[in-house]
This record gives C-alpha cells, sequence and structure tokens, in this order.
C-alpha cells in the first residue's frame, strides 16, 4: 500500500518516467553482453532485489533465464553483483536456493553478496543476529572464505569492493555501528590511496539520493548517528551502489525533469541505484529482469542499464563518470 500510495501522490511523475524512458528508448536487443571499448579492465554484472523463495518458480526462472544471458556474453565478466534481498524472507530453505542457482548457473565464481531487509528483517522465527550468522555462513560455504562479520571487503581485478550492512533488530531499517563505520573508513583510505575507484556496496540507499524523497520517502539509509556519507566524502573515486527502492530505470530525460536518476554524482561521491530483478519497479521501466552493467576503465566508470532477461541495452540511460586523477602508474 505505500508503493500504492506514492505513485497516487505523484502520480505524473510516476506516468512520465515510464514514457520518457520507453517512448525514446533507443536500446538495441543484443544476444550477448558486450563493451563499447576494448580496454575496459573490470566488467561487472549488477542486479539487485531478486527476492527468491524456495517454493517460488517464477523469480527462480527469472534468475536462472538472467545468468545463463550472462554466460552467452561476448565480452565475458569478472563478478557478479546481487545488491540485498536475495531471498524475500531469509528463510534458510530460499537461501539455499538463491546459492544453488547461483552455483549452477552464474558463469564466474565471483560473487558480491550483499543482505538485505528481506534477508534480515523479515524473517519471523529467527532473531536477525541468527539470520545475519547464518548468511554469513552461506556466503563463505559458497565462496570459500571465512568472514565474521556481516560487512567485508572483496578485490577483483585490483579493485576493492566495500560491502555494508546492517547490525540493528529494526524492521526495514540499516544501522550501521560506529566500528562498521571505521572499518568503512580505514578500507576506502587503503582502496583510493593510488588513484583507483572503490565501490561500496549497500542494500539501502544514502538518504536524499537518486529521487529517495519521491520514490520512497524514509527508505534511505539514516545519516543521523551514522554518518556514512562522511566517511565518504573523504576520499575520491568512490561509487555507493544500492538498491530497495525498486525505482526502475530511468532516462537522462527523467532525471533533467523530474530529479530522478540511477546514477548521480553529490560532493564528489557517486550514487548508484540498481532497479528490482524480480518483481516490479517504480517510477522508471516497470518491468522485472533489469539491472546494469559496471565497467572499469583507467580514467573513468561506466555504467550501462540493461534487460537480462531480453537482452536491450538502454542506451539513453548510459553514465559515464570521469575519475578524479584517474589511476596513478
Amino acid at each position: 500500500m505505500d508503493h500504492v500510495r506514492r505513485i497516487l501522490q505523484n502520480f505524473s511523475v510516476f506516468i512520465m518516467s515510464i514514457i520518457l524512458t520507453v517512448v525514446p528508448y533507443m536500446g538495441i536487443a543484443l544476444p550477448v553482453l558486450d563493451t563499447l571499448e576494448d580496454d575496459c579492465l573490470l566488467n561487472v554484472s549488477m542486479i539487485s532485489d531478486t527476492h527468491l523463495e524456495q517454493k517460488e518458480l517464477i523469480r527462480q526462472g527469472f534468475l536462472i533465464a538472467g545468468l545463463r544471458n550472462i554466460k552467452r556474453a561476448k565480452c565475458p565478466i569478472d563478478a557478479l553483483l546481487v545488491d540485498g534481498d536475495l531471498t524475500n524472507y531469509g528463510d534458510q530453505a530460499s537461501i539455499d536456493t538463491f546459492y544453488r542457482l547461483i552455483d549452477k548457473y552464474s558463469p564466474v565464481r565471483t560473487l558480491i553478496s550483499v543482505p538485505g531487509n528481506h534477508d534480515i528483517g523479515h524473517v519471523e522465527d529467527r532473531d536477525h543476529d541468527e539470520v545475519r550468522e547464518s548468511l554469513i555462513a552461506s556466503y563463505n560455504a559458497y565462496a570459500g572464505t571465512d568472514y565474521d562479520k556481516i560487512y567485508y571487503t572483496m578485490d577483483i581485478n585490483g579493485y576493492t569492493f566495500i560491502v555494508l550492512c546492517d547490525e540493528g533488530d529494526r524492521w526495514d531499517f540499516c544501522t550501521i555501528s560506529q566500528e562498521q563505520l571505521d572499518f568503512l573508513d580505514a578500507a576506502l583510505a587503503e582502496a583510493t590511496a593510488d588513484g583507483k575507484p572503490a565501490f561500496v556496496c549497500c542494500h539501502w540507499p544514502i538518504e536524499d539520493t537518486n529521487g529517495e524523497k519521491t520514490v520512497w520517502p524514509g527508505s534511505g539509509l539514516e545519516l543521523e548517528g551514522q554518518d556514512v556519507r562522511a566517511v565518504l566524502e573523504k576520499y575520491d573515486n568512490v561509487f555507493y551502489i544500492s538498491g530497495h527502492m525498486h525505482a526502475g530505470i530511468k532516462s537522462h530525460a527523467v532525471e533533467e525533469k523530474y530529479g530522478l536518476s540511477n546514477a548521480e554524482t553529490i560532493n564528489g561521491v557517486t550514487y548508484i541505484n540498481l532497479p528490482t530483478y524480480g518483481i516490479i519497479n517504480w517510477f522508471g521501466v516497470p518491468w522485472s529482469g533489469t539491472g546494469a552493467q559496471l565497467e572499469v576503465y583507467a580514467q573513468k566508470v561506466v555504467f550501462r542499464p540493461r534487460s537480462y532477461l531480453t537482452g536491450h541495452w538502454y542506451v539513453n540511460s548510459v553514465y559515464t563518470f570521469d575519475l578524479v586523477n584517474g589511476e596513478q602508474e
């Protein structure tokens, strides 16, 4: 009902966001993934909000189809990012289903797995700490890692991905401890020291970014007492990647007219919000199966939205971000 109220309150924005993205849409249906340039240093397929359930087969089918599409890529990917709400209710059977499908169908073993509010806060028969422990154990079993916290770092092709996650016990909210903030600070200092970009992955968007006040007021990570933004802004070439809002892919025309975007830079930090993959989207392309490619080059980062089900690229929604100073030799 909250989604319905938001749409009714902003109905003209809702309709025009879809029209301005779909009607002038110049996407080309391709049977394979491809990058536009040959000197790509890192290529990551990014999706969010798969919302898998053990007994619900449609969303499982979406994930399988998307992974098969990626597997046929002309340009192979280096990693897969799933940025939260891996499951709908965080039950162990659904978590196991998620990793089983990734293990069977993903073209790469390298997985950046980010728990979301549905994985932690929507479980009725276990407390949040117990669920977090099971999520850590499931990821370790898949990836062969030995993480002991719900937040961690990964190195992929020499680039650092920093996963942040909720440590609290509030339903649908994200609580970041001072220990996790200190971890983020230290990880960013090391990751950006040589001019390379660093990628912070958290299911929750930072409040008042990517049109959060219109799409879903109050859905962002609250900064009072846990000012993640202040830590991000200390460093150059920081990218913060979120999901959660189910906001859909939007064209540059939507950003110009309504201030709603999938990617924007504020005070030097680039905020990327991914559409939901498993269920319907709002205030943009509404259908499921959408996500984006993250392409990293020596002097820039490219965000390239696409449908992993149909193979369409949304070329009127591509963003290119120049790196500050570029990478140091």
